[in-house]
């Protein structure tokens, strides 16, 4: 069985074959200042649940090439929920 920790969905921690796919929603946002935003969904093979959203801040090095600059995790298995001050985030973009 996965792991209870959140980051076991992505890390493969515990070798078992992905549950989930991959979905970008959107193009990258990119805000021609030097960062950028990317939006990725973790959905359930088999249900099509909506499991995770992460939303990538990104910033331009000086070689041109993207660096992760934060990372905001939106958890929508049960057993996570409310993340604290994300009640509507389902509601918006579930």
């Amino acid at each position: 069985s996965l792991s209870e920790r959140k980051q076991s969905i992505i890390e493969n921690d515990d070798g078992v074959e992905e549950y989930y796919t991959t979905e970008y929603p959107c193009d990258t946002l990119d805000y021609y200042d030097g960062t950028a935003w990317l939006e990725c969904r973790l959905r359930d093979k088999l249900s099509d649940e909506l499991l995770c959203v992460l939303g990538w801040s990104l910033e331009k090095s000086s070689d041109g090439s993207w660096l992760i600059d934060g990372i905001d995790w939106q958890d929508f298995r049960e057993m996570y929920r409310p993340g604290i001050g994300r009640e509507e985030w389902e509601r918006i973009c579930g």
